[in-house]
């Protein structure tokens, strides 16, 4: 910043002439006529008091304002008043760094010949008809001044045509606000400071009462520091509170200007003891804000392609660029309450930097406005039996515990044999770290009851049998002395003849085994019991016949 030294030696320029001609401001130069003239200036300068400019009826709780009046003369409607090197152009400049924020129907920019006297009066009523009580006001002005606290506008000439410090102080004087700033970049500045301050304003003087201010084709050392400020905004935010002051401006630039007129060269003589000191005057309580910042980020940073933010009705898709606002501005955001990546990961919002937890807020004062989010991640649970609990969201780093039972029915039970995918462990209750999405199965074994029913013999293989196992069933034939029990082959969920078969479990199986009761013994013996029955009875009578 200081490295402008260079500048100020090739290019600055001292006015001419920093004060009315003496001829014109001692009278002897006056037309004869003057009495009358003197007459009706002094009737228009006392109407406006008289009658005060009518000023529209403002809301009691109307939104803040800016309003500014700047002007700027480089170059003077009468040959007699040297050019003022830069002002023009200092106060177009200003204009362009201040209306995309102000708006440029909030600001009369006069400048050369724009600026006669009647004009700038013109601008100031238009100025004190349009603010209020609540307002922001800026008049600047950039140009020739001279000794006796008067500054020059283009028409300047006779002593009517200049504008006085106390007459500038009596346009400004219908103004309501209590925030009212005055930048006057013109020699002898300082003259103006008592006739201007005010409860409620803050006057900026590029020079001391008794001192030059010194311009350039770049424009006045003074104004192009606090153009410089108001550029680099966070370097000239001396108290990093993202509200950039007429105070801060004045602390930004006074030592550039005082550094940069230290050693000052005027058309190639070095000028010993011309050191401009910019002046300040403070009668505002606090500090004067100008300029706003709003910086919005998130915490963690949140994916770009979602809606994350909507501020005064716009949607922001990614974390918008910084804003500049006027002062006194209110704008409302709302953000994401969560955000779902769709991925099994998702946003959740916990509070503002400042510890307001509402997703929906209003703003007007500058700063870095964090929403904070937490990070969760999805577990999910496959399971093809029983019901798994434990599934859900969770906050990344959290633990989360699963769990699952076994399910026995008469026929059929399901056995838990482990947890496998994100997860390994053959407990059926577990313990999950959740520093990913998560996606666990809980894996089974099927197990079938068989069951066999016999009414003979002891059978063989009964009992339960995973699923898809083979099982070898038997029955042993039940052999009686008379009566015999003879296996006839099997029935139910399977069917075979032998007594020993191989059963594929593939289901509950219940199964029977069928016989054939046998009594050939039986009849045999009977019918030998006849027949001998038979013989013996035969024997007997032929006995008894011999006897006869």
């Amino acid at each position: 910043m200081r490295n402008t030294f260079a500048r100020w030696q090739t290019r600055v320029t001292l006015p001419t002439t920093h004060t009315p001609p003496a001829p014109l401001r001692g009278g002897r130069a006056i037309p004869k006529k003057i009495p009358v003239i003197v007459f009706i200036t002094a009737i228009l300068t006392v109407l406006p008091v008289l009658i005060p400019p009518c000023t529209p009826a403002h809301a009691e709780e109307s939104e803040p304002e800016c309003w500014a009046v700047m002007v700027g003369v480089s170059h003077y409607k009468s040959p007699k008043i040297g050019d003022a090197l830069g002002c023009a152009e200092d106060a177009e400049e200003l204009f362009q760094l201040l209306s995309p924020t102000w708006g440029d129907e909030h600001i009369k920019l006069l400048l050369d010949s724009e600026a006669s006297k009647s004009e700038v009066q013109v601008a100031v009523e238009w100025l004190v008809s349009n603010e209020d009580t609540n307002d922001t006001v800026l008049f600047y002005f950039s140009g020739h001044g001279d000794p006796d606290g008067y500054i020059a506008p283009y028409n300047a000439y006779y002593a009517r045509t200049w504008i006085s410090s106390r007459e500038l102080s009596r346009w400004l004087s219908p103004l309501e606000s209590k925030r009212v700033v005055i930048i006057l970049d013109t020699c002898y500045a300082g003259q103006y400071e008592t006739d201007l301050s005010g409860s409620g304003r803050v006057v900026l003087a590029s020079c001391g009462a008794d001192e030059l201010s010194y311009s350039g084709s770049a424009g006045g050392v003074f104004t192009v520091y606090l153009l410089e400020a108001l550029s680099e905004f966070s370097i000239a935010d001396a108290n990093r509170d993202y509200e950039l002051s007429a105070e801060e401006l004045f602390q930004y630039a006074e030592p550039e200007t005082i550094w940069d007129t230290t050693d000052l060269y005027i058309d190639d003589e070095f000028q010993e003891g011309e050191i401009q000191h910019p002046v300040l005057s403070d009668q505002y309580s606090g500090e004067l804000s100008l300029l706003l910042k709003f910086l919005f980020n998130t915490e963690p940073s949140l994916p770009s392609g979602s809606e994350i933010l909507v501020l005064d009705n716009k949607t922001y898709s990614s974390t918008p660029p910084e804003f500049t606002w006027a002062p006194g501005s209110v704008h409302d955001l709302t953000i994401l309450s969560s955000l779902d990546t769709g991925s099994g990961t998702r946003y959740v919002f916990t509070s503002w930097n400042d510890g307001d937890t509402a997703v929906s807020r209003t703003i007007s004062h500058g700063g870095v406005y964090t929403a904070n989010y937490k990070t969760q991640h999805e577990l999910t649970i496959e399971s093809v039996y029983s019901v798994p609990e434990g599934g859900g969201w969770y906050d990344a780093g959290s633990t989360a515990t699963i769990s699952v039972a076994s399910i026995e029915q008469p026929t059929t039970r399901h056995i838990f044999t482990g947890w496998s995918g994100d997860y390994s462990g053959d407990t059926e209750v577990a313990l999950v770290t959740m520093d990913s999405p998560k996606a666990i199965t809980a894996n089974w074994r099927t197990d079938y009851l068989l069951t066999i029913e016999s009414t003979y013999g002891e059978p063989e293989g009964e009992g339960w049998y995973e699923s898809g196992s083979t099982v070898t069933i038997s029955v042993t034939p039940s052999e009686g002395m008379l009566i015999r029990h003879i296996f006839t082959g099997w029935s139910g969920d399977f069917s075979a003849d032998a007594p020993a078969a191989s059963v594929t479990i593939d289901s509950p199986k219940a199964i029977t085994a069928n016989w054939r009761t046998d009594h050939t013994r039986l009849y045999m013996l009977i019918g030998l019991m006849v027949l001998i029955a038979a013989i013996n009875g035969g024997l007997r009578l032929r006995r008894r016949k011999q006897v006869m």
